[in-house]
């Protein structure tokens, strides 16, 4: 599968055994761009958006190869459970589903939020995809 599905609460489990921030945890390699997408059960907009991401990924993978990382983090929800939402929420201090960033990781500063939207246009985030990798490219250039 091209994009690696993270059920929410087993990204908390891994994430208080290392003590990193999560954007940290997510985007790890130097050279790469990282699409994550925040999701929820009962969201139609993230059941829309599902398979244009899945066709996205497919094309950004046949162009750019392994420069490209997309993971989906998962919330699980129901009315009379809102909690994990609420810790999302808190965690990567979004509101809406399904949230979109593209993390970059950088040789000073750890990872970085490069692009951050709610339900974009695929067109759009492949723009920004598209920029990320050449800017994932020259920050990986610089330490050579």
């Amino acid at each position: 599968m091209i994009i690696d599905v993270v059920e929410f609460s087993r990204l908390e489990k891994e994430l208080s055994s290392t003590h990193k921030q999560p954007i940290d945890f997510l985007a790890l390699t130097l050279g790469k761009a990282y699409v994550v997408t925040i999701t929820r059960d009962g969201c139609s907009a993230c059941e829309k958006q599902k398979p244009k991401l899945d066709e996205l990924a497919a094309n950004a993978v046949k162009k750019h190869g392994d420069k490209v990382v997309f993971t989906r983090i998962h919330i699980n929800y129901s009315s009379d459970s809102v909690e994990e939402s609420l810790r999302s929420k808190t965690m990567f201090k979004h509101y809406f589903y399904p949230t979109n960033l593209i993390l970059l990781r950088t040789v000073d500063r750890g990872a970085i939020e490069y692009y951050r939207n709610v339900a974009p246009e695929m067109k759009e985030l492949d723009k920004n995809l598209q920029h990320a990798v050449k800017v994932a490219t020259m920050l990986a250039e610089q330490t050579n």
